[in-house]
């Protein structure tokens, strides 16, 4: 039987949900049913086999509709396996360090529910896609611009979490 599988995502500008949809297509190649939505989008998890979330980080946490979200559907959770994962700047650079800082961000969903398996993602910034605060603060902070997501780590990712969903 062919499993179904729910890719939840919250995006600010369009990185993460571009990553969602590179998730979902892949799981999609490799059987699965997908359906990839914002989980502002979202009503019910109950026909789902397993559920992956994704969230943009801003200012070291996760969205705050991606921590509602969890909240609103915690207990159905409970009896599905999940995977996380996040698309921040802080994984610009993959080493040890800006992974360990990057995995703390996922701690609230922890305490609720232990995933199967993390993805820890760089992103993608855009300052035309930005308000002006933000983008004075991205300034401010020199923060480059441009598109750091590493699409072959995102698709090994992926068939790695699709072995785990898809037994």
């Amino acid at each position: 039987m062919q499993k179904k599988i729910l890719v939840a995502y919250a995006s600010r500008t369009g990185s993460t949900a571009e990553v969602a949809e590179k998730i979902g297509n892949t799981l999609k190649d490799l059987g699965a049913s997908i359906d990839v939505k914002s989980v502002k989008e979202i009503s019910d998890v109950s026909n789902y086999d397993a559920i992956i979330i994704g969230s943009a980080v801003r200012m070291f946490k996760l969205l705050p509709e991606t921590m509602e979200f969890f909240k609103r559907f915690s207990e159905s959770f409970k009896d599905k396996p999940v995977a996380y994962f996040i698309v921040c700047l802080t994984m610009k650079e993959d080493n040890d360090k800006n992974s360990g800082r990057a995995e703390t961000y996922l701690k609230p969903l922890y305490e609720v529910k232990e995933p199967v398996m993390v993805g820890l993602f760089a992103g993608k910034i855009e300052f035309s896609k930005l308000s002006p605060l933000w983008r004075w603060f991205m300034k401010v902070a020199k923060i480059e611009e441009g598109d750091f997501r590493d699409w072959d780590l995102i698709d090994d990712w992926t068939k790695r979490v699709a072995d785990i969903l898809l037994k």
